[in-house]
């Protein structure tokens, strides 16, 4: 049909206008509407003709159009459209199943790309990916699994570039704007510096208090835990079973006492004193007496 009647000679898709759909007047003209008219229109064309049964011919005429004659993008912007509540994804999954199964190759690595940047149900990209993987013959799914290979490592390697020059100068340029470039804070750093971490420097006035009393509680620890050890019972014949039972106990309670007084808490230490000396004393009170 020549251009004049309104009909391209060939569509903006990969379907060209001399399929013979054109002599069927009504087939024409709704191939026509769909690869002419804006998306809003197509969506409204669709929906009117799945709401009417007589129209199935039509409307897969319509869907075919719509896959296979209208752009890539064009494709990605219509599923979107078509999957708008209150639709379902019927329409949608029609038009990306055509798209994906029946266009070329170099056209269908873009359009799964395109669908899956686009915010749309994960059903529509399966729909379409299941579409390009079962539609296809193995040598044209092993090319196009290459030609998405080497588009997606083109597209990391572009990001990677597109990140890196951004950050790199204003990295460098807010060093250089925070870098002071007045003397003051290194002068008061400077003269900080001795006070603070200088070998002469004095130690602090809690410090010097507490070190003492450290010192003494080591020692005290020390103590107790040799006085176990040497009432410790180092000959076992000729002691009754009492006696070297409560021998032992002591001089392993002592032993433990002088473990536990180094501890921090307060109180646990004040508790382990305080049993010591009673342990002490009693082990002191039994070598007295014999």
């Amino acid at each position: 049909m020549p251009a004049s009647d309104g009909v391209p000679d060939s569509a903006p898709g990969s379907v060209h206008a001399a399929d013979g759909r054109y002599d069927d007047p009504l087939l024409g003209l709704v191939r026509t509407a769909v690869t002419t008219r804006p998306l809003e229109d197509v969506v409204r064309l669709i929906a009117l003709l799945e709401s009417s049964p007589e129209h199935t011919r039509t409307l897969a005429e319509a869907v075919r159009a719509a896959g296979l004659d209208r752009s890539v993008a064009d494709v990605t912007r219509l599923a979107a459209l078509l999957t708008r509540p209150p639709r379902t994804p019927a329409g949608a999954d029609a038009v990306l199943r055509v798209a994906a199964g029946q266009r070329p190759l170099d056209e269908v690595g873009p359009l799964l790309r395109l669908l899956h940047r686009t915010p749309l149900e994960p059903h529509c990209r399966q729909t379409a990916v299941e579409a390009a993987a079962t539609g296809r013959t193995v040598g044209e799914l092993t090319e196009l699994i290459g030609r998405l290979a080497t588009d997606a490592a083109a597209d990391v390697e572009a990001d990677g570039r597109v990140r890196e020059l951004p950050h790199a100068a204003p990295e460098r340029e807010a060093s250089f704007a925070e870098a002071p470039p007045r003397r003051a804070p290194r002068l008061r750093l400077l003269r900080l510096d001795p006070v603070a971490h200088g070998p002469l420097a004095p130690l602090p006035k809690t410090a010097v208090r507490h070190a003492p009393a450290e010192l003494v509680v080591r020692v005290a620890a020390l103590l107790v835990f040799l006085c176990g050890a040497a009432h410790a019972p180092r000959y076992w014949a000729g002691l009754s079973h009492g006696l070297l039972g409560a021998t032992l106990v002591a001089s392993a309670l002592c032993m433990l006492l002088g473990l536990a007084l180094p501890t921090r808490a307060a109180h646990a230490r004040l508790g382990a004193a305080a049993a010591a000396l009673v342990v002490t004393a009693g082990l002191g009170a039994g070598q007295v007496l014999g």
